[in-house]
């Protein structure tokens, strides 16, 4: 499998199946997408942009796999995540399962001012994932997002006076690489940018 950020504006999404996991599924997606969750009853917490079908799924499914670019499968029942999973392949549909072998995988994502990182261990330990995601919240600290606005700030000040992209990018790298600027970042944003900037005479 192959990592990606996919813009999901636009895209349709259903889930089938509103429990705990249908539900944290259901709310990543409808960030930017529209979404549709099928299920006989539904717990608390819901985002109140997804739009509820109260329904047996199996008499749903087909419908609704056809309506939507995406398919979740969370349902408790393996039996009918099977037959969610046929019906979107025949469909070419990508499909998420709860309890089984996916064609597209939701990592948990750690999200922070700048920039977004998300970890995935292609399903063979959720947990570990989850225990990955809560280190990095407690050690990505403030001046690695600070160094995503620097970063992006001489981007646009040094296209002029570097002609080619590789010596942008050498510069840009050798600014990362700088003790200096990292340590000045969090206390004095405009000297650890004129600190970098001064690297350009050197």
């Amino acid at each position: 499998m192959l990592p990606l950020f996919v813009d999901m504006t636009a895209k349709k999404v259903v889930v089938f199946g509103a429990g705990p996991v249908g539900l944290r599924k259901a709310n990543f997606f409808a960030r930017e997408a529209e979404v549709v969750i099928v299920a006989r009853s539904f717990i608390d917490g819901l985002d109140p942009k997804i739009r509820m079908v109260k329904a047996d799924v199996r008499a749903e499914m087909e419908m609704w796999i056809e309506w939507a670019d995406l398919v979740v499968a969370a349902t408790d029942d393996r039996e009918i995540n099977d037959r969610i999973v046929i019906e979107a392949e025949k469909r070419g549909r990508l499909c998420n399962r709860a309890d089984g072998i996916s064609t597209f995988l939701i990592p948990s994502v750690v999200e922070k001012d700048g920039y977004v990182v998300a970890i995935s261990t292609l399903g063979r330990s959720p947990g570990m994932a989850k225990y990955l995601r809560l280190k990095l919240e407690r050690e990505l600290g403030t001046r690695y997002g600070l160094m995503v606005c620097l970063q992006e700030e001489l981007r646009e000040l040094v296209r002029e006076r570097l002609a080619s992209s590789s010596e942008r990018e050498r510069f840009l790298w050798s600014v990362l690489q700088d003790e200096e600027v990292w340590t000045l970042l969090e206390k004095e944003y405009g000297r650890a940018r004129d600190v970098a900037l001064a690297r350009l005479e050197e």
